[in-house]
């Protein structure tokens, strides 16, 4: 099979149509009249450029015509193909083909390479405008400014600290220790805290004298046997409770659940809490107070409990016992303004709470958030006396503190303490 070009287009021909093409070719040759910058019938020498093998083709063909020179006609044998599409010169060798066939296959792939890159370029793009402009942004975690005491009865807030169920609820706690329940509702007045611990009778007076206006949020802790101790001097000059009277005692501060508890068992032991010597102390020095003769007795709670027997502390009075049997102790208290202004928050404090409630449920993770936020050692932890981290409000037990201190003269009228309750709280 034979490939030629003839006037401008490619075509395959095997050799009895190439005689034929051969034999017309000669044919107008001898007969084509010139053109302009011809020379006579040879001028096809000068219009065709010959590459590869030469084939000798003679212009004229009929009796007595003049025979001219050959002319050099470039063919190509090649294998059967699809006729070629594309218009060019008309002589072709099977180099310049292959270099042609090369050069479209470069070009080929270079497109295919360009358009992986841009498909590749736009998956990516698209892949970062989603995570960056096209998906909000997580927003900042809210700070909350919350003030706590070194009391075990903060063990399932440390516990949420620790293990980052507040982060994980959206909250960026900043923990503020304060020396009392009262202290700590102070911070909330001044704006100095947004959230706080306390003792209930702290924020019970507070709320009943208009001082402040107060929301309950979660409990913290009931008291048990053993966690709240009336004790004495390791110098033995107090040593029963109907000795109280002109003795210098600490509590964290009046208005307490200490000085509360403390004034109701020493009433009922025989002693008269009027004649005592108060004396307000962060309950953190209260054992070397004792220690140095500063003072003859002091009302204190686990992990001090264990601090002062280990100190030779003599134990006075069980505050936990008789009317105070398992009574509410402490809870978590904001401003009502912030309660109404920012419930996602509330809400968000609450559920992070809990799940450290529900973890220090387990003694060996009370002992190791002992340890770690309490600043006591290992034999200290195993040794302290715990009450129990209730999950839910109880009005019932709340409205007992309430009662008591009315019967104790702390409040001067009775106090409702729903009125203090977040609507939709258990026990509200």
């Amino acid at each position: 099979m034979v490939l030629g070009w003839f006037g401008r287009q490619a075509v395959e021909i095997d050799e009895v149509e190439l005689d034929r093409r051969l034999a017309d070719l000669r044919r107008a040759l001898s007969c084509a009249p010139p053109g302009p910058g011809d020379i006579g019938p040879d001028h096809a020498v000068r219009r065709l450029r010959p590459v590869g093998m030469d084939l000798p083709i003679t212009s004229g063909g009929g009796p007595g015509a003049q025979q001219p020179d050959a002319i050099p006609v470039t063919l190509q044998l090649v294998r059967p193909r699809r006729k070629a599409r594309r218009q060019g010169v008309a002589v072709h060798s099977l180099e310049s083909g292959n270099e042609r066939s090369r050069r479209r296959r470069r070009l080929q792939q270079a497109a295919v390479v360009v358009a992986v890159l841009m498909v590749l370029s736009a998956i990516v793009g698209g892949f970062y405008w989603y995570r960056g402009s096209g998906q909000p942004a997580e927003p900042p975690p809210v700070m909350l400014r919350v003030g706590v005491l070194p009391f075990v009865d903060v063990a399932a807030f440390y516990r949420s600290v620790d293990q980052g169920y507040f982060r994980a609820a959206g909250l960026d706690v900043q923990v503020v220790t304060v020396a009392s329940g009262p202290e700590a509702v102070r911070g909330l007045e001044t704006g100095r805290l947004d959230v706080a611990f306390s003792s209930y009778p702290g924020m019970f007076m507070a709320q009943a004298t208009h001082a402040a206006d107060l929301k309950i949020i979660a409990p913290a802790y009931i008291a048990k046997p053993g966690h709240l101790m009336l004790v004495g001097s390791p110098n033995r000059s107090f040593t029963r409770p109907d000795q109280a009277a002109h003795k210098r005692i600490a509590v964290t501060s009046r208005g307490s659940i200490s000085d509360l508890l403390a004034i109701s068992e020493m009433r009922q032991a025989g002693g008269d809490p009027a004649s005592v010597s108060w004396v307000t102390m962060d309950m953190r020095a209260m054992v070397p107070a004792m220690q140095r003769g500063e003072i003859d007795g002091a009302v204190v709670a686990e992990p001090f409990v264990t601090t002062a027997d280990d100190a030779g502390a003599v134990q006075l009075l069980d505050l936990g016992l008789d009317l105070n049997f398992e009574i509410a102790m402490s809870g978590w208290v904001v401003p009502a303004s912030f309660a109404a202004s920012r419930p996602e928050v509330i809400d968000a404090f609450q559920h992070a709470l809990n799940r450290g409630v529900g973890d220090v449920q387990n003694r060996d993770v009370r002992e190791q958030i002992f340890q770690q936020y309490l600043g006591i050692d290992a034999k200290t932890a195993r040794e302290v006396r715990v009450g129990s981290f209730p999950a839910h409000l109880d009005l019932g037990e709340l409205q007992r503190v309430a009662d008591l201190m009315l019967e104790q003269k702390m409040l001067s009228a009775p106090f409702d303490v729903a009125t203090m309750i977040l609507p939709g709280l258990p026990g509200s």
